[in-house]
């Protein structure tokens, strides 16, 4: 049986002894499979890691590669990347210090190849297994501790997780890969409690280990975070969050440039939300039909039971603040045009058609909801369906809003180009969406309270909003922070997702203090930008420009 292995070795600082284990692996790796090759992945150095790897590639007597990660990011990350990268229908990974001997890695080879197994193992715990332990007694009762807690914690049906000698079938890596959230060590414990969650066969074989004393692990440091992964991983765990996707993981390119090759962030309920590596836009993949997001927008939709996850608690009841949310919204685009006509996109119950009266003259709405549709004012015209298909006059607007909207067109470019054909020259496009690098993303995490699945289909900061924008055909004239008026209850529900008894408790104070009666204007964590249509769009292959500080 013809084999063919990709082998992922993580490094981070590690130019003083990377020549030797390339070396060493470079003499054992073929001997474990017919075609093999090295995917060496600097994870940030700050020393000449990637370098010591490329000058052994140069003369190496098989294929290495070697994959650069701007930044530090963690042994999850680099072997996230080095799989993403493996060219091979096996992948496997191990240390950069080389502390398992690679004989190890035939027989779980052998047991991939031939299918008996998906995800193969080593387990020092094994009786078969040859350990010859360089470290102390207080490291070695560390981690029969931490092995302890991960079987009781996640009930993985087996105690040593962490050995770093693993090998995949490489469309099942890519598959748990795609679905990783933690960056750090605790990676190995979240793929295989994501590989049993979904059914997939580990087989645990033995291993030789001979320690270097020189390991990176900081004893306190590193325990507590793998603690805080672990219970990271169980709360993901308990919410269905590593549930495969129907569709395989590479099912849907970006829609914004077409790449292919992403970072996970965030998954719940089997709805996976993850970043370009290309344009840094984040999106659901896979993307949902467009049957399944119409399906959303029902009655329900403006009377949800679950607000902080979809739709709306009561719309009807929020009238007053989105009327005065959206005329100070509409100060942002008074420099652009004066009377004139606006069209609204996902325009809801129509008040932003409302409160745009006194200024134009001619106020369309466009709403995929007929149930949301048949709300709105009759002093509007009204247009059931998606911006990207429904009839409209060309060349005739002078302002496009897109108020909340943006972030559930699964298809930007489209809509954008729809959006450039129906404005007038010198018309002005305005937009709100949540910025996914915002203060409030930040503080809220995997609970910010824009993650909405799966409606919000695309989410987008400052540096993707205005790339999608520009690509497309149209300046940027203004960026700014976006608010909202809002009652104090409606603020504590939003601050304190994914914290219920802190919910409560500050439902509870909000309406003691007259929380439906009381508002304020606050900072919501979405950005509203103002552009104007104007320039050439450009090629996909000139916006997959990535840019970290976006």
């Amino acid at each position: 049986m013809s084999t063919a292995l990709s082998l992922v070795v993580p490094a981070f600082n590690e130019s003083g002894r990377l020549p030797r284990t390339l070396a060493a692996l470079a003499t054992s790796l073929p001997r474990l499979a017919d075609d093999v090759e090295l995917v060496v992945v600097d994870d940030g150095s700050v020393d000449d890691t990637a370098a010591a790897a490329e000058r052994f590639a140069a003369t190496a007597p098989l294929a290495v590669r070697v994959v650069r990660l701007g930044r530090n990011r963690g042994k999850g990350a680099a072997v996230a990347a080095g799989v993403a990268a493996a060219r091979h229908p096996l992948v496997a990974f191990t240390d950069a210090d080389s502390p398992y001997d690679l004989e190890s890695l035939l027989p779980m080879v052998e047991a991939l190849a031939s299918g008996r197994c998906d995800v193969a193992i080593g387990a020092r715990d094994l009786p078969e297994s040859q350990i010859n332990r360089g470290y102390g007694a207080l490291r070695y009762l560390s981690g029969q501790t931490f092995s302890m807690m991960t079987w009781l914690a996640i009930g993985l049906p087996f105690r040593d997780s962490q050995c770093g000698l693993k090998a995949f079938r490489t469309d099942a890596a890519r598959r748990l890969f795609a679905m990783r959230t933690v960056d750090g060590f605790g990676f190995d414990f979240e793929l295989l409690a994501a590989a049993v969650a979904n059914g997939l066969r580990v087989e645990r074989f033995p291993v030789r280990l001979t320690h270097d004393d020189d390991s990176r692990i900081a004893l306190v440091r590193d325990s507590l975070r793998m603690t805080r992964d672990l219970l990271h991983v169980r709360r993901n765990l308990k919410r269905g969050a590593y549930a495969f996707p129907a569709l395989p993981a590479d099912a849907t390119p970006c829609p914004v440039c077409g790449a292919t090759e992403f970072e996970p962030r965030v998954a719940h309920d089997g709805f996976r939300l993850v970043e370009c590596r290309a344009c840094r836009v984040w999106y659901l993949n896979p993307m949902p039909t467009r049957a399944a997001l119409a399906a959303l927008y029902g009655d329900q939709y403006y009377a949800s039971d679950d607000a902080t996850d979809t739709g709306y608690a009561d719309y009807a009841a929020m009238a007053d603040d989105h009327r005065d949310t959206f005329r100070r919204r509409l100060s942002l685009v008074a420099r652009h045009v004066g009377q004139g006509r606006i069209l609204d996109v996902g325009a809801g119950y129509g008040y932003l058609a409302d409160a745009a009266a006194p200024t134009f003259r001619e106020r369309w709405v466009v709403e995929l909801s007929r149930a949301a549709a048949r709300r709105v004012s009759p002093a509007h015209k009204v247009v059931v369906g998606d911006i990207e298909t429904v009839e409209l006059p060309r060349g005739y607007f002078d302002v496009v809003s897109l108020q909340d909207c943006f972030e559930h067109l699964p298809d930007p470019r489209s809509a954008l180009a729809k959006i450039r054909d129906v404005l007038r020259p010198g018309g002005a496009l305005l937009a709100v969406t949540p910025d996914a690098h915002s203060w409030l993303a930040r503080v809220q995490g995997s609970s910010w309270v824009s993650l909405k699945f799966p409606e919000h289909v695309i989410l987008y900061s400052r540096g993707t909003l205005r790339r999608v924008l520009e690509s497309n055909g149209f300046a940027v004239e203004s960026m700014t922070p976006a608010g909202q008026y809002a009652r104090f209850d409606f603020l504590a529900e939003r601050v304190a997702k994914g914290h219920p008894r802190l919910a409560d408790a500050l439902v509870r104070a909000a309406r003691r203090f007259g929380g439906h009666e009381r508002r304020v204007y606050v900072p919501s964590g979405s950005v509203a930008v103002v552009a104007t249509p104007g320039s050439v769009p450009q090629s996909r292959d000139e916006l997959r420009t990535a840019d970290a500080g976006c």
